[in-house]
């Protein structure tokens, strides 16, 4: 009788210990319940042109809203806001924030693409997500990018195709699905024990340019209702070219970077993270009657809050 009790005793630490050992980590959102994150990032680019090195700082903050409406199996469906986008240039001197209007007619760039981020912020995308946190499709990106879209065409001055151009590419698919995978996919989407790794891809479309993140996730620690997750990153741009003012501009940069993530282990939801990236390459500018390759540097820190 004694050995059997200390036999179901032993079983019930070692059961125990299993569940404080490892974690579902995928997404359990509460319907209808909207869950923000405020993600704040400042990017230091160094250019290198003729021996003469070009120093820009660019800051971002964007306010991030996900309200789950229907679960069909591991797909949610959910309605997706950039609730607020400040961006900060110091080179050309540029301040954008998306709680102003702006003006489509402006002669000033600035309020041309403070215009469009107004009404980006202003729209509600319509997603599929899957437990992983990967979007699989934006159910109304038609209709919605069109009224993002409204009015372009009067754009006018020497920046107006480049404007066009830019004002497109906010609204494209592959840029805005960038923009909610880089608050929600990294999860594996199923049982991870302490320790464990796993991989993780995301394209993130930057200016016209893809930046391809290649990162190996670890399950750090479980601490009450909560999971520590570090990763290692490995960046590298993609070889598509970007049209400019009528000259080709084709990136060739990679890097390194680490990022530490604190998730609600019941809901997958991020309560903070942090991350760093160092990138070095160069532009390889194709210009009528000139050709030539811009090095670059670019580092830059990014931190993630949830917003109760």
């Amino acid at each position: 009788m004694k050995n059997v009790f200390l036999f179901l005793l032993l079983s019930l630490i070692i059961c125990s210990v299993s569940a404080q050992n490892q974690v579902d980590l995928k997404y359990k959102l509460e319907l209808n319940k909207i869950y923000k994150v405020k993600t704040t990032s400042v990017q230091n680019t160094t250019q290198t042109y003729q021996g003469q090195q070009q120093q820009v700082q660019t800051s971002n903050t964007v306010v991030f809203s996900l309200k789950p409406l229907k679960q069909i199996e591991t797909t949610t469906i959910a309605e997706v806001r950039f609730d607020t986008i400040i961006t900060v240039i110091s080179m050309p001197p540029m301040d954008i924030n998306s709680s102003r209007p702006g003006d489509i007619k402006s002669t000033d760039a600035g309020k041309i693409l403070e215009c469009i981020m107004n009404r980006l912020s202003n729209s509600t995308f319509l997603v599929k997500m899957e437990s992983t946190g990967r979007i699989s499709e934006i159910m109304n990106l038609e209709q919605t990018s069109a009224g993002i879209l409204q009015g372009i065409d009067s754009i006018q001055g020497p920046m107006a195709d480049f404007l066009k151009e830019r004002a497109k590419m906010i609204v494209q698919k592959e840029a805005l699905i960038s923009m909610i995978e880089s608050v929600t996919a990294f999860l594996p989407g199923k049982e991870v024990k302490t320790g464990e790794k796993w991989d993780s891809q995301l394209t993130l479309n930057s200016s016209g340019f893809d930046m391809q993140i290649n990162t190996t996730y670890k399950l750090d620690a479980i601490e009450q209702k909560t999971a520590i997750i570090s990763g290692d990153m490995i960046v590298e741009s993609g070889n598509k070219p970007m049209v400019m003012n009528g000259a080709e501009i084709t990136p060739a940069i990679r890097g390194i970077g680490k990022t530490e993530i604190t998730i609600d282990s019941n809901t997958g939801w991020i309560i903070k993270g942090t991350s760093k990236q160092q990138m070095k390459g160069e532009l390889g500018i194709n210009a009528p009657g000139a050709s030539f390759q811009l090095p670059i540097e670019i580092n830059s820190e990014s931190e993630m809050m949830v917003i109760q």
